[in-house]
């Protein structure tokens, strides 16, 4: 339990409200963005986080943001897990709006909250969504796109 508790502290994450997936798109322009949104409860979400970091370390010219959906009392298990993953110095989002369908409707209107789910942006702004694991294949072509 101290592990957990310390490892929120060392893991800072905003707020992630209405509005924060344009925001966090805005913040990003003109750079490839994968907006990854994942959670404690999800066993697939928890198995490829290790993935993820990975990911980050090979491909620097790609911004990676990472935007849990779990509630506050489980935001200590998140940063616990991101940490041990080795996500620690990556930038983090936590749900901070109960109306939680109209974040997903903000991030993908088809979107209904199934995890993992990755918001693939380009560029110029256009979003692929995928939802799946980091190694479907419509999430590697994008990376080979936007090399």
């Amino acid at each position: 339990m101290v592990v957990a508790a310390s490892s929120a502290h060392a893991l800072d994450f905003k707020p992630y409200g209405r509005g924060a997936f344009s925001q966090i798109a805005k913040a990003h322009a003109g750079r490839p963005l994968m907006i990854h949104f994942w959670s404690v409860t999800c066993p697939p979400c928890l198995a490829e986080l290790a993935q993820w970091a990975q990911m980050t370390a090979e491909h620097k010219d790609v911004d990676i943001v990472f935007v849990n959906v779990d509630s506050e009392e489980d935001r200590a298990r998140a940063a616990a897990r991101a940490e041990k993953a080795g996500l620690g110095k990556s930038a983090h989002y936590g749900f901070a709006d109960d109306f939680v369908e109209k974040l997903y409707f903000e991030a993908d209107k088809t979107w209904r909250g199934e995890l993992p789910f990755t918001a693939l942006v380009a560029p110029d702004g256009g979003v692929i969504a995928v939802t799946g694991a980091i190694d479907d294949p419509l999430v590697l072509q994008w990376l080979e796109k936007h090399r």
